[in-house]
This record gives C-alpha cells, structure tokens and sequence, in this order.
C-alpha cells in the first residue's frame, strides 16, 4: 500500500512538472510569434486612422493633429533605474479620430500627494510611434476618480479613460518613437521576456521531473531490499 502510493504521488508531480515545462514552451512560441510580428509589422507606415487593418496592433503610425493637455492620464507603478515613476499619456486629436499617445516616462515627485510637472507640446503637432495595447497589469488598489485631472491609473482601461475625456478613444495606445522631439524617456518594451528564458525554464522543469524519476526508481528499487 506504501508503494502504492508512493507511486501515485510521484506520477502527479511528474505530470505537473512536465505540465509547467510544456506551458513555458508554448509561452517561448508565443514570444517567438510576438517577435517575428512586431519586426514585420513595425516596418510599415500608416498615415491615417481610416487606413489601419482590423488589427493594427505592432504596426507603425504618423498622424498629424492636436493634444489634449488638460486631460493627462499618469500610469502608475512605473520604475526606470530603480527610481518610481509615470508613463505620461495625453489624448491626441487627429482629423480622423482620437488616439492616446503615450510619451515616456518621467520620474514622480518624493512625496505622493505630489503630481510631477507634465510637459506641454501645444499647436499642430507631427507624432510617429507604433501601436500597442493597452497596460493590463495586476492593480494594488484601484484608483479613486475625483474628476480631476491628471487622472493616476495603474491600468489603461480604454474603454473608462474615452467615457471620462468625454472622446470616442481608439482602443489601444500609440507608443511613440524614442527620436520624436516630444518624447520623454523610453522605458516601454513589447516582450518583457524573450523567448529564451522561457525555454530554459522549460528545460528547468524537465530536468526536475527527470531528476524526480530517477530518485522514484531509486527509492523503489531499496524498498525491495
């Protein structure tokens, strides 16, 4: 009965281990996929909101418009060299819609009832950047709308941030690019990981659930003894 059970356990951790290694693996093709995407489509240039396929994620995008200054959007929980801080995203009017442009990073002032000072680009203005969807971070404790802006998120609810502006909000953010004059320090990265480390953690797993087996061999082998 002892070896019985000794026998179930050890075959559910395997399959666990085995579980999480197949897991990392796909997350490895998933960043490969992600990878290959966004140098392809990153490569091409769209000029106008009207012209974007039904999924412009990762694509490039030059649009000629307006910003919306008084209505600053600040996301949280944002680190660059150790030193907290925000991502700066004002609306943009362009003539076929309204987009969120994300600027950079700034760093937040020592104390956080404190706002940092936001810059200011007024006039007709050219911005270039590359398309990507919005934040979706775990949130510590949800923000409290005062009606106030700048409004301080630590997710970029699209949907949430239009009805507040009062604009129809495109639902993803253009990332603009690092050379733009108007940008501030360029912290965003599309793939967080690379597809490597994913395949090491893969062959982590395996070799633990074949360290397992042969140490279940062995156990079972002495229990004989």
């Amino acid at each position: 009965m002892r070896r019985i059970g000794f026998i179930l356990f050890t075959v559910a951790v395997l399959l666990t281990l085995v579980k999480l290694g197949l897991w990392q693996m796909s997350r490895a093709q998933e960043k490969e996929s992600l990878s290959h995407a966004l140098k392809f489509r990153s490569e091409q240039m769209y000029y106008s909101l009207a012209s974007l396929p039904t999924d412009p994620r990762w694509y490039s995008l030059t649009l000629m418009g307006q910003f919306d200054h008084s209505k600053a959007v600040l996301l949280d929980n944002q680190l660059y060299r150790g030193r907290p801080g925000y991502h700066v995203l004002y609306p943009f009017e362009a003539k076929s819609g309204w987009i969120l442009v994300n600027l950079g990073w700034i760093a937040a002032p020592a104390y956080r009832d404190q706002i940092p000072m936001l810059p200011e680009h007024h006039g007709e203005l050219k911005v270039t950047g590359i398309i990507a969807p919005p934040s979706n971070l775990i949130e510590l404790a949800p923000e409290q709308w005062t009606g106030q802006w700048p409004v301080r998120v630590q997710n970029l609810d699209m949907a949430v941030l239009g009805e507040k502006m009062s604009v129809p909000l495109q639902p993803w953010v253009l990332q603009i690019e690092p050379d733009s004059p108007i940008a501030l320090q360029q912290t965003w990265q599309p793939v967080v990981m690379g597809p490597q480390k994913h395949y090491a953690y893969a062959l982590q797993w395996f070799l633990l659930a074949l360290a397992v087996s042969g140490l279940a061999v062995w156990w079972l082998k002495r229990s004989k003894v």
